[in-house]
């Protein structure tokens, strides 16, 4: 698809955009990428968009209208739905894990506030509870039968037949049980597994599953009609697809990926419905008229809640760790997409290309995804593309 460059917008160099048009197309056409595809808004007005690569392995041009799978940029989405149940009087983030699961019990686990859940810092980690997972499950995969009767031996839960519903049962009180691998708010430790903790929470607390909650305070208002957990059968033509070498390959094509509800990881959407999340966190919680959440809420998601946390080991770097309440905060960073982003400038990114860039600096949103090439791949092109982006700003 042609990629829109407007003729003549004010504080906007044309020449510089052209560049990236330029490069995105190069990125595409060595195929250091499937697919990319851009939405960039400043100061309310749409100022660049693109779409280049093929929709799918056999060369259908990527649609205007895709829908991508968002991966972690689902995470964003749902600390705004703690948000709101928050500013609703339903929530207190300062609450105790413990609330609501007595079962999280252990050494320091009565130190876990709800707030640690959202910015990494709870003393969770995931190898490590998947670790603890296999001590009490074994390190076969897929489980069968035996092992979901012996686990619920070792795990002081009754024998009964094994269910779907014994199978959750055993998941569910292995990731309360596995003990804490860091003191809670002194270590940065990404962490999936609590954002499904807060989904957990948030839907006990609403009686709605998240889908229906989000749908009902932020989609809804929003005008995000093509953003999903659970992907209409008639919308699954709009989802983009990759080969099998790219990053992702078969499981983001799956069945799984079309219908997987995780409050972590599951979201679908387009990039423009996307733009609107993006929009309205810029707005200070309003856009086109509805407000989503109060200024002082933006505020409190968007501020540094672990300044006095050292920086930590991520695949292999040390990485500094500012974090917002769902949001990646550049603050210092030099070691985040985009060499010339200003500090107050936040972001999230997702598994496979997701990204989502709000740069209250420039009153800019960044709305993109960049189909990454292959499984271990950390090459980091997008940040050249933030770069060459944030040129054309004058």
């Amino acid at each position: 698809m042609p990629s829109f460059i407007p003729a003549n917008v004010s504080g906007v160099l044309i020449p510089r955009l052209e560049l990236l048009d330029a490069y995105l197309q190069r990125m595409v056409d060595e195929r250091l990428h499937a697919f990319t595809g851009w939405r960039v808004y400043r100061r309310g007005e749409l100022i660049f968009s693109g779409e280049y690569g093929t929709q799918t392995p056999n060369g259908n041009p990527l649609r205007s209208d895709a829908i991508y799978p968002l991966q972690s940029e689902t995470k964003p989405v749902l600390a705004t739905c703690a948000m709101i149940l928050l500013e609703d009087g339903r929530l207190d983030l300062y609450d105790h894990l413990q609330k609501f699961f007595p079962e999280f019990k252990g050494e320091q686990k009565d130190q876990v506030l709800l707030w640690h859940l959202l910015v990494h810092t709870s003393g969770i980690d995931d190898d490590a509870r998947y670790k603890y997972q296999q001590d009490i499950l074994g390190a076969t995969e897929p489980y069968n039968d035996e092992a979901y009767m012996l686990a619920r031996k070792k795990l002081d839960l009754p024998e009964t037949e094994i269910t779907q519903e014994a199978k959750e049962e055993v998941h569910d009180l292995i990731g309360l049980r596995a003990p804490l691998a860091t003191v809670p708010g002194t270590t940065y430790s990404y962490s999936s597994y609590c954002y499904e903790l807060m989904r957990m929470i948030i839907e006990r607390i609403t009686g709605l599953t998240l889908e229906q909650f989000a749908r009902e305070r932020i989609f809804v208002p929003l005008g995000m009609d093509d953003t999903y957990w659970f992907l209409p059968v008639e919308k699954r033509d709009r989802f983009v697809l990759r080969d099998d070498s790219f990053k992702g390959g078969p499981w983001i094509n799956s069945e799984y990926m079309m219908t997987s509800n995780t409050a972590s990881g599951g979201l679908k959407s387009t990039l423009e419905d996307m733009a609107r999340f993006g929009l309205m966190f810029l707005n200070n919680g309003v856009y086109n008229g509805q407000r989503i959440l109060s200024r002082s809420a933006v505020r409190t998601m968007t501020r540094d809640w672990n300044g006095k946390v050292p920086p930590s080991m991520w695949f292999g770097r040390l990485i500094e760790t500012n974090w917002g309440l769902g949001w990646d905060l550049k603050c210092n960073k030099v070691d985040d997409h985009g060499f010339t982003r200003s500090p107050r400038s936040y972001n999230h990114g997702g598994f496979g290309g997701a990204c989502l860039l709000i740069e209250p600096e420039e009153d800019m949103v960044v709305s993109c995804y960049f189909c990454e090439q292959g499984e271990e791949s950390q090459n980091d092109d997008l940040g050249p593309a933030f770069n060459i982006l944030y040129s054309a700003l004058d």
